[in-house]
């Protein structure tokens, strides 16, 4: 005799089956369609930077790779000639009231590279960047030889290969042509400027803003002439001053102050003198002179009393950018036609 089938015993089971057959069927037949996508995996190279700085690494990652090097970290390596190219030459000077020489760069990443960050030269990876969030009207430091000008990269504490860069850590030009819009392209190396007896003469015209110190370079007057307000870059609109507006806001602020200025352009200076006794020294082989080694000086990290002073800046220090009365101070600091002469020590 057969047992009747009950079929509220096996109810659940099948209900169940149904509504599984049903969900495989919208979703395209297999059960993990229904779980949430993976979030994107992010490099290591970003995650090893700062928060605040990884926005550099999506904006330079089409121009270059990032490689890390201890100790400095993750630094950016772009995708360039690595024999012939160096920072802050494919580019021109331009001056300004405001900000002093600020660098106009004709790379699609030099907005970020030159204003951001610190280069040094690797011997292997070539020239890489170290970013920063503090921008700067360009991050140098500035020495006359002559009538030529020179400019050098500002490299981190931890770098001290600086004689090891290829031509030299100086780039220089004839002060008289700074101003060129092709000025970057005509630059040349230590080897290639007339020797002078008054030696490397630093320059230390020294601006601030927001607590970020910065080299303005040489006296936009003694280049330009007097009287030359039409070649300078007012940086005003509607009778007010326009303070620079980031192309990338950081959540942090960064702060490049006096003593950390000083540091990294003593060590620079330092390496302009010795580049100029190694040229002499050449010459004077090549002529069948005597030669001696290039004496390096003494590279100061960290010093005691900063020679740099706050009254020798274009620029007035800013507290605040938003307050009125800072405004007001930075447009007196920026008279059109009357730029702060620089301080000069005796030759």
């Amino acid at each position: 005799m057969m047992r009747r089938f009950k079929l509220e015993k096996y109810l659940p089971f099948l209900l169940g089956f149904l509504l599984l057959s049903a969900g495989c069927a919208v979703d395209g037949g297999s059960p993990e369609a229904t779980r949430s996508p993976a979030p994107p995996q992010q490099s290591a190279a970003r995650l090893g930077l700062a928060a605040p700085l990884r926005p550099f690494h999506d904006e330079l990652e089409p121009y270059g790779d990032w490689v890390l090097i201890e100790p400095q970290g993750w630094v950016f390596r772009p995708r360039v000639n690595t024999v012939a190219w160096r920072p802050y030459q494919d580019g021109h000077w331009e001056p300004s009231y405001t900000y002093g020489w600020l660098w106009e760069s004709n790379e699609p990443f030099g907005w970020i590279t030159d204003h951001y960050g610190f280069w040094f030269h690797d011997e292997f990876q070539g020239w890489v960047w170290q970013p920063y969030g503090a921008w700067a009207p360009s991050w140098v430091a500035w020495v006359e030889v002559g009538d030529f000008v020179g400019w050098a990269p500002l490299a981190p504490a931890s770098v001290t290969n600086f004689d090891q860069v290829p031509g030299g850590m100086f780039t220089f030009m004839s002060t008289r042509a700074l101003a060129n819009p092709s000025a970057g392209a005509r630059a040349s190396f230590v080897n290639d400027i007339p020797d002078d007896p008054r030696g490397v003469h630093p320059i230390d015209r020294i601006a601030s803003l927001h607590g970020v110190y910065w080299n303005a370079g040489p006296d936009p007057e003694a280049i330009l002439g007097v009287g030359t307000a039409d070649r300078m870059r007012m940086d005003e609109r509607d009778g007010r001053v326009v303070l620079p507006s980031p192309p990338i806001k950081l959540a942090a602020t960064a702060e490049v102050d006096l003593r950390l200025l000083e540091s990294r352009t003593t060590r620079a200076w330092s390496e302009a003198r010795r580049e100029l006794e190694a040229m002499r020294a050449r010459r004077a082989g090549v002529s069948g002179g005597a030669t001696r080694p290039p004496a390096r000086e003494p590279i100061r990290s960290e010093p005691t009393t900063p020679r740099f002073k706050r009254g020798s800046a274009p620029v007035d220090t800013l507290a605040d950018s938003t307050a009125t009365d800072s405004l007001k101070r930075v447009k007196r600091a920026a008279k059109p036609g009357v730029p702060r002469p620089p301080r000069r020590e005796p030759r």
